[in-house]
């Protein structure tokens, strides 16, 4: 796309859905993003027709360039940051794992005990380098605090040493190693005869915070201030799934914040933690007072009353009043995907009081055996990885005591989106300019049953009432046949064409997850829709728990190993098996005292002569001291049933 091309498109999103100047804001209210596009396209072309004057004027001509796609991406980041979120995603609190321990040191100690370089042959990225030879640097859980976590070289077994590239200072290879991705690949491949990768040496370096300051906010208290040891959090705006805030200290008190220093969390009103999808450092304002600048020195170079020193000297000073007029106060605004009930906001303090923690570390490596037969020698033979402090599984759905949703709770906790887009955009270059999505939040039952699952197959018995502003019933039209849908083919082609034509279109599919419709093909305009969902639903898990002295035949358990050999343990039998997740009918866990451990590692391996009879072995954080296999169950429908109007122009709405 060509530069007017993004500018436009871009500038109209934005416009779309930021707030601004207030008879800007009411002007552009009644314009479809179609129409703001092609103004906001004819003022670029404008510009850029001023820009093609000045090249008598070359520096002038730069720097406005220079200015104008610098606030360009400025405002390109707040497009998804200012629109309404399009779908319901959750999450688990950002410092979930320090309440797995006793304090900070602990979970620090954990942290670094979790660290566990894996060498294999499933790299896809190392192809061109080692056919696929490789490995990844896999840590337990990521770090919350300031650190620095720098690997320095790879040992072999014979004492030889392939240095690793600096990669927190931009380094991407060396000699022997090149970092792709999440992974390191080999600057050639090992055969089977070679020295073996045996240690990975780091250095770890962190300062860990000496107080950690919570907020808590809601919509009631826009423009408020909070102040708690010296620091004042204030709510400035709170909407959209989104809100924003500025943080003060009194006198004398540091401002010392990094970007990673200052959480910005939200939870629904049940308690759900909602993921986030962006985050702005500055206001809104700055970008658009720095672009209302710009259209007054564009103004002024066309007319020939502009030059270079002038240009560059206002720019300047328009920076100095914005950041005089910020002060040290930091902005910072963050979206998320849901609707917002609660702010939290954990301010993390490092002083003169910060504990330092420093490790030089020599990591064995856990060399991955190359596909093989799943006899018992082969079994015996498998490397072992080390003990480590306990990691707790963050999955959320083991986080939660939730199993499934009930018939109420699945009415008051399931969500839907609604999306309308204006002609020719979006969804409406197809045929389809209106669509409604539901999500779901988390429960246990999703270890089993994903979005596709909850709805697969039963679009046929969701039912969707339209009706318009008066609460009459309106109807989708038929489709119909014209030669302009079937022309330029005869014969067989032809009839196929128009019989494909005539059935594609169904009055309202339900596709998975989403109810997809045209407003403009019903028999009056739909203002509201009444809509029933069958939803397969889990409530009856089986969770078979065993001690680790006392394993069903066929499972071994050894430190932190445990090996299911599925032609010896047979595990419950349930309906419905159809996919990877669930091919084994089982999930399997592992806990010990404290909670669910984090899973390293699963290997497969197959007998030889038993067709798909599988051997799992899975490698933990900690020690286990119990197994649990979870099934399905029995699942049985639950019908969800929504009352919602209708959006009336193009956008999103969420309820």
């Amino acid at each position: 796309m060509t530069k007017t091309g993004w500018v436009g498109l871009v500038s109209a999103m934005l416009i779309a859905g930021c707030t601004g100047d207030m008879d800007t804001e009411q002007e552009q209210s009644s314009m479809s993003v179609k129409e703001q596009f092609e103004e906001l396209e004819r003022v670029h072309d404008a510009r850029s027709a001023v820009l093609e004057k000045l090249e008598e004027n070359r520096e002038l001509g730069q720097l406005l360039w220079q200015e104008q796609m610098g606030n360009f991406y400025s405002m390109m980041n707040l497009i998804p940051h200012q629109m309404h979120f399009d779908g319901f995603e959750y999450t688990q609190p950002e410092l979930l794992h320090l309440h797995d321990y006793d304090d900070m040191a602990a979970m620090t100690e954990a942290y670094v005990q979790s660290l566990v370089p894996i060498n294999s042959r499933e790299h896809s990225l190392c192809l061109r380098y080692s056919h696929n030879q490789g490995f990844v640097l896999k840590e337990g859980f990521e770090f919350p605090f300031r650190h620095r976590l720098a690997y320095l070289q790879m040992t072999l077994d014979d004492g030889d040493v392939l240095q690793m590239p600096d990669v927190a200072n931009g380094e991407r290879e060396t000699n022997d190693i090149v970092h792709r991705g999440d992974f390191y690949c080999y600057q050639g491949e090992f055969t089977a005869d070679d020295p073996q990768p045996a240690t990975v040496s780091a250095e770890f370096d962190a300062q860990l915070p000496a107080n950690l300051i919570e907020f808590e906010f809601t919509a009631a208290d826009v423009g408020e201030t909070m102040e708690q040891d010296g620091y004042l959090v204030t709510l400035l705006e709170f909407e959209q799934g989104r809100y924003a805030i500025e943080i003060d200290a009194v006198e004398g008190q540091s401002m010392d914040f990094g970007s990673q220093d200052v959480l910005a969390e939200a939870v629904d009103e049940y308690g759900n933690y909602i993921a986030w999808r962006g985050t702005e450092r500055e206001p809104l304002h700055r970008a658009q007072r720095i672009d209302n600048l710009l259209d007054d020195l564009f103004n002024r170079a066309d007319q020939g009353t502009l030059d270079e020193a002038t240009a560059r000297s206002e720019l300047i000073n328009l920076r100095d009043t914005l950041k005089e007029e910020q002060g040290r106060k930091l902005f910072l605004s963050r979206a998320f995907n849901g609707s917002v009930d609660k702010a939290l906001i954990t301010l993390m303090v490092y002083s003169e009081d910060s504990e330092e923690v420093r490790r030089e570390l020599e990591l064995p490596v856990y060399n991955s055996p190359a596909p093989m037969a799943a006899s018992e020698e082969n079994l015996r033979a498998l490397p072992q990885i080390p003990l480590t402090a306990p990691v707790y599984d963050g999955r959320i759905q083991l986080r939660t005591s939730v199993v499934e949703l009930n018939e109420e709770l699945l009415q008051q906790q399931m969500r839907m989106v609604q999306y309308q887009h204006a002609p020719g955009e979006g969804f409406a270059e197809s045929e389809y300019s209106s669509h409604m999505s539901w999500f779901y939040p988390p429960v246990q039952s999703d270890f089993f049953l994903n979005k596709r699952d909850r709805a697969g197959g039963l679009h046929v018995l969701a039912t969707f009432d339209f009706y318009d502003e008066q609460g009459e019933p309106v109807e989708a039209l038929e489709p119909e046949e014209t030669e302009s849908n079937i022309e330029g083919t005869e014969g067989p082609e032809s009839e196929a064409r128009a019989y494909e034509y005539q059935h594609r279109k169904i009055e309202y599919p339900f596709m998975i997850g989403q109810l997809l419709f045209n407003p403009d093909q019903f028999t009056a305009q739909p203002a509201s829709v009444k809509a029933k969902l069958p939803m397969i639903v889990a409530p009856n898990l089986i969770k078979d728990s065993y001690a680790k002295d006392d394993l069903p035949t066929g499972i071994t358990l050894n430190g932190n190993q445990l090996m299911i050999d599925y032609a010896v343990f047979e595990p419950r039998e349930i309906a419905e098996v159809t996919d990877e997740v669930t091919q084994r009918r089982n999930q399997v866990f592992v806990k010990d005292s404290h909670g669910y451990l984090a899973e390293i590692r699963k290997d497969t391996f197959f007998h030889p002569h038993l067709r798909r009879v599988a051997v799992d072995v899975y490698y933990f954080y900690g020690e286990p001291e119990t197994v649990e296999i979870w099934y399905k169950g029995q699942t049985t429908l639950h019908e969800y049933e929504v009352e919602l109007p209708l959006l009336s122009g193009d956008g999103i709405q969420a309820q």
